[in-house]
C-alpha cells in the first residue's frame, strides 16, 4: 500500500466516537484510505477509537486496529461528549479528594460503571491514571488494568497534577509521521542486509557524504523517529541523533513481551532527577538522584484495552507507570527520544510520586 499524507488537521492523537450508522449497521475498517480498500473489521456504533490522523482528502481518519494501521470513514465519528455538550477529557489524570483515614482505603477501582459493582483496587490520592472513556453520564471512567479493564469515579480525578508541573513532558506531535515502509513512527527497526562483517553508518546529516556519528551492526535495534527524506531515515542511538539510509532498516527488532512492549529501555526524567532501566530478561533498575538503587521484576506490561498496543501500563514493585510511544523532549537539550514515561514511584520519605521521563533503547 502506498504511504497516505495526512493533514494536521488533527494535532494530535483524539479520541473520537462512532456514530451516525444506520439501525444494525457498522462502520468498516479499512487497510487504507478508500473505499475499495480491503475491509479487516467491523466497529459498532458508540465505540471509542483513537484517531491519529487525516487523510488529505478529509475523509478517512487513521487509527491502529489489533495492532495494524487501519482508515475508518470520519462521516461516521463524533466527538466525544459529555451530558452538558463539551468535550469528554480521555488521557492522563490523577485521583485527588480522597480524605484521611476514608473506609475504603481510597478509590476504588469497580468491574463497572458503578457502585454496586464488585471491587477490583483501591488507587491513593496522587496516583496517575489513564482514562480510555466515560460512561454515558459522565460520573465514571474506564482506565486500563493489567488483564482487564476497571472503572472509577470521576469525581475524585483531576486534569491537575497535584505534584505540580513535572519536566519533561512529551512532545506534542505536529503531524503524523510515517517510517520507510509507511507505518507511522517512532517504531523500533533492525539493521538488514548488510554482511556480518560489515555495519551501517549513523551520519550526522542526511547524506553519504556526511560525518559517522555511530555505526550500527548487522541485526542491530534502532529507533526510527522520522523521515528525513524518501531515501534516509532519522534515528536515535542512545544519546545521539542521526540519520542511516533506509535502505537498510525492517521494522520490528529488539526484545519485546508476549504483548509487544519494547524491552532493553532506559528512561529518565528531572525534577527530580531519575533513572528506570528495563532489560531484556525483564530486571527493572530504578534510582533517584542521591538515592540507592532498588531492583526489581517486571511483572506487569499490560496494553491499552483500545489499541492492544501503546500505551502500556506496568508495574515492578515498589514502581508503576505508562510507557507511551511517542516523541518525548528532555526539556534540556534538543534531543528526540520516541518513548515517553509516566512513572510512579516513592521518594526517601516512602510518598508516591508522579513524574514524567523520557525513554531510548539501551
Amino acid at each position: 500500500m502506498a504511504a497516505v499524507t495526512l493533514s494536521t488537521s488533527l494535532a494530535s492523537a483524539e479520541m473520537m466516537k462512532v456514530g451516525g450508522l444506520r439501525e444494525g449497521d457498522t462502520l468498516n475498517v479499512r487497510t487504507g484510505a478508500g473505499a475499495n480498500f480491503t475491509d479487516i473489521g467491523d466497529l459498532r456504533s458508540g465505540a471509542i477509537v483513537n484517531v491519529k490522523g487525516v487523510d488529505s482528502s478529509g475523509k478517512w481518519g487513521q487509527i491502529v486496529y489489533r495492532g495494524q494501521v487501519a482508515y475508518v470513514a470520519m462521516r461516521y465519528l463524533q466527538d466525544v461528549m459529555r451530558p452538558d455538550g463539551s468535550a469528554a477529557s480521555t488521557g492522563q489524570f490523577w485521583v485527588t479528594g480522597i480524605k484521611a483515614g476514608d473506609p475504603d482505603g481510597g478509590l476504588v477501582i469497580r468491574a463497572g460503571a458503578g457502585s454496586n459493582f464488585a471491587a477490583l483496587g483501591v488507587l491513593s490520592n496522587g496516583e496517575a491514571i489513564h482514562i480510555i472513556q466515560r460512561s454515558p453520564d459522565g460520573k465514571w471512567a474506564m482506565i486500563a488494568l493489567a488483564t482487564q479493564v476497571g472503572w472509577v469515579s470521576t469525581a475524585y480525578l483531576s486534569e491537575t497534577n497535584p505534584h505540580g508541573p513535572a519536566q519533561p513532558q512529551p512532545k506534542p506531535a505536529q503531524s503524523a509521521q510515517t517510517g520507510p515502509d509507511g507505518m507511522p513512527v517512532p517504531a523500533v527497526y533492525s539493521v538488514t542486509h548488510v554482511t556480518a562483517d560489515d555495519h551501517l553508518w549513523v551520519r550526522a546529516e542526511p547524506n553519504a557524504n556526511s560525518t559517522p556519528v555511530n555505526a550500527l551492526a548487522p541485526d542491530a535495534p534502532v529507533s526510527v523517529i522520522a523521515m528525513a527524506s524518501p531515501r534516509w531515515a532519522k534515528v536515535t542511538v542512545g544519546q545521539t541523533v542521526g540519520y542511516v539510509n533506509a535502505a537498510y532498516l525492517t521494522r520490528g527488532g529488539g526484545v519485546t513481551t508476549s504483548s509487544g512492549l519494547q524491552m532493553n529501555l532506559i528512561c529518565r526524567g528531572t525534577e527530580p532527577f531519575w533513572t528506570l532501566e528495563i532489560g531484556a530478561d525483564r530486571s527493572v533498575i530504578y534510582s533517584m538522584m542521591g538515592g540507592s538503587e532498588q531492583t526489581s521484576a517486571l511483572n506487569q506490561a499490560s496494553p491499552s484495552a483500545m489499541t492492544g498496543g501503546y500505551p502500556y501500563t506496568i508495574a515492578a514493585q515498589p514502581v508503576s507507570g505508562i510507557i507511551d510511544q511517542r516523541m518525548c523532549s528532555d526539556g534540556m537539550s534538543d534531543i528526540e527520544y520516541p518513548w515517553s514515561m509516566v512513572l510512579n514511584a516513592p521518594n526517601e520519605a516512602g510518598n508516591m510520586m508522579t513524574m514524567h521521563g523520557c525513554c531510548t533503547l539501551r
